[in-house]
């Protein structure tokens, strides 16, 4: 795997799945360049997917981390 170098950070939000029966696992990685987008990224997801009053069975979950690299 080749190595990169970028000159500037690098912004990460999470996804994981939640499953009542078995748990909960990564479901997805998403990076972006500017902190901004993907803080809002994590809202728009949650807020279009996560809708109901209670965790239902199964969802997914997106979630800001911060600053990679």
């Amino acid at each position: 795997m080749a190595r990169v170098t970028l000159n500037q950070a690098l912004f990460k939000v999470v996804l994981t799945e939640y499953d009542r029966y078995s748990g909960r696992k990564h479901w997805d990685t998403w990076y972006f360049d500017n902190e901004a987008e993907a803080r809002q990224a994590a809202i728009d997801y949650n807020t279009k997917h996560n809708t109901a009053a209670s965790a239902p069975d199964w969802y997914v979950r997106a979630d800001y981390v911060g600053s990679v690299g």
